[in-house]
């Protein structure tokens, strides 16, 4: 078979699939790859007043948007913020961005949970980080070897996703006690990237590093409207730390991009208030989908995601690009590789929980015949 991916384009593998769907629009594409929450019934969050077109915002972000994620995060962690520790950005990866650039000096070294997404590990890397991996298993994460990691001088953050991206594991509080306790008495910066912290299931919960220590000067959390809120247009996301640290951000944003539309400041505003406890009710009925159906497939490999949008499931293929375009040139069907993460290894595909169940059924149908006729015509893996 013929790939129609290469890793020579300046586009991701998962790009370059959505690339060759848009080029056959008379196609019937089953697009898979989103790990985007789609609502049920999405709320009105139309309203806006012309004073937001006109004027440009606070660097820092409006001051009701900024009331609004207070009272989020007060009603999810019970934590009581003030308006100048909430940096309002244009989503969790201009968050990051701006954390990463303010942190960096020459020869720095990030410590990352992993697999991690792709354009977190670029960005690093474009900054002038070298990166160094870890993982985590069930919550917890090997604390010893960590501290022996940040005996070198020269490790300046360690970054964890959680729920995570996407095995969907969520770090526990025990876990994050001794984390926040390492960075602090090291002198290391601590990002908590927490984009899927509403999402959690079967009991699980999420916990935020913020709650452990009332000094905030080497720890940040990051989320945004896309994930938690399935609005990932609004492009709105926030940054929660130590008040120094945030003027000192809010200072790269203001130079850089001046303000976040207003526009979509109000909208997300409206939208917090709304709440999410529809879409992560539907997201949870999806999931249990999901989790029957591949129960029947055979020869796969998963663990059940305590949070997140997706299934992480290891496929019985050596190539797994190869799959993917497989599945795209006979069956229609786009999904997502482990291919759009660094630092992990495997054949592993994304199984979105987001999607209607007829699309999900119509989806996992083509899949369980793509593994099949992939299989007799291809090395399995052993």
């Amino acid at each position: 078979m013929q790939r129609i991916t290469t890793s020579n384009s300046p586009f991701t593998l998962l790009q370059q699939r959505l690339k060759y769907v848009s080029l056959q629009p008379e196609r019937p594409w089953n697009v898979w790859v989103e790990n985007v929450p789609q609502w049920e019934i999405q709320p009105t969050i139309s309203q806006f007043e012309l004073p937001l077109v006109s004027e440009y915002a606070p660097c820092e972000g409006y001051p009701f948007l900024i009331d609004a994620i207070r009272n989020r995060e007060k009603g999810m962690y019970g934590m009581q913020l003030e308006q100048d520790q909430i940096l309002v950005t244009n989503g969790a990866l201009h968050g990051l961005s701006l954390i990463f650039r303010s942190l960096y000096r020459p020869g720095a070294i990030a410590l990352c949970q992993v697999p991690i997404l792709g354009s977190i590990a670029t960005i690093l890397i474009s900054y002038g980080y070298t990166i160094k991996y870890f993982t985590s298993h069930q919550g917890e994460l090997d604390i010893e070897k960590l501290k022996l990691e940040c005996t070198n001088p020269d490790v300046r953050l360690l970054y964890i996703n959680t729920p995570h991206n996407p095995t969907g594991d969520i770090l526990s509080q025990h876990t994050l006690n001794h984390l926040v306790e390492m960075v602090q008495r090291r002198g290391i910066n601590l990002v908590a990237d927490m984009i899927y912290d509403s999402l959690t299931f079967d009991g699980a919960r999420s916990f935020t590093p913020l709650s452990v220590t009332p000094v905030w000067r080497n720890v940040y959390t990051v989320n945004s409207m896309s994930k938690n809120y399935g609005s990932p247009g609004l492009r709105i996301g926030w940054v929660i730390s130590d008040r120094e640290n945030i003027q000192r951000m809010a200072g790269f944003f203001e130079q850089e991009c001046v303000a976040i539309c207003g526009i979509a400041q109000k909208q997300a505003q409206i939208l917090l208030e709304h709440g999410n406890q529809n879409l992560v009710e539907t997201i949870a009925k999806r999931k249990k989908y999901v989790e029957t159906r591949l129960s029947s497939f055979k020869d796969i490999k998963y663990v059940i995601p305590r949070g997140g949008t997706q299934f992480y499931v290891e496929m019985p293929v050596d190539d797994i690009d190869l799959f993917a375009d497989f599945m795209l040139v006979n069956y229609s069907l786009a999904i997502t590789t482990i291919s759009n993460y660094q630092g992990g290894k495997g054949s592993y595909i994304r199984i979105p929980t987001v999607y209607p169940i007829e699309t999900t059924e119509a989806a996992l149908e083509l899949l369980a015949e793509g593994i099949k006729h992939f299989c007799l015509n291809y090395t399995m893996s052993s």
